[in-house]
């Protein structure tokens, strides 16, 4: 008699478990995204990622770190091409600053941020973002007008804030 009892509060609970686990995450996404600066790009940006489904809040803070690194190297390559196809001295100027604040992005500040967010101490992340976050502006800015990484770097400064937003409910 105890073993049907038994049975069907297992097999209640695994169907308990299925139902719940997947909108927990979800809502982990929504709830950490509604603290962030854009948390319209946050909720699509971490959707977008299949990790985010199971994710804390450090990874979700990972993913957006990952976000910001994919951009920055995409943005690296436009600006190689653009320095190719480009005659004005100005914008060679301005694209070459821009590439230096990308590639700097790329070999110190996204691999320290990840180190930061994976050894539990988010502080660094919450900064080396925010620097990005200038970074990307200050490249905007030196085109004295209209850039051709617009878009690059709006997406940039939208990764960054939402990553810095993360890491900072860590602390």
């Amino acid at each position: 008699m105890k073993t049907p009892v038994l049975f069907t509060f297992l097999s209640f609970t695994q169907i308990l478990v299925i139902t719940i686990l997947p909108f927990t995450s979800a809502d982990l996404v929504d709830y950490t995204c509604k603290k962030t600066p854009h948390a319209d790009f946050c909720i699509s940006a971490l959707r977008s990622d299949p990790r985010s489904s199971t994710a804390d809040t450090a990874t979700l803070g990972l993913i957006m770190v990952d976000k910001v690194d994919a951009n920055a190297e995409s943005t690296v390559t436009k600006i190689k091409d653009l320095l190719r196809k480009s005659p004005d001295r100005g914008t060679k100027q301005a694209l070459t600053s821009c590439e230096e604040s990308y590639k700097y992005c790329i070999s110190a500040l996204v691999p320290s941020s990840k180190e930061s967010l994976t050894k539990g101490d988010p502080k660094f992340a919450v900064d080396n973002m925010r620097q990005e976050a200038i970074q990307a502006s200050s490249c905007e800015e030196g085109f004295g007008g209209k850039s051709p990484l617009s878009g690059s770097n709006d997406y940039e400064n939208k990764a960054t804030s939402v990553a810095a937003a993360i890491a900072s409910l860590l602390l």
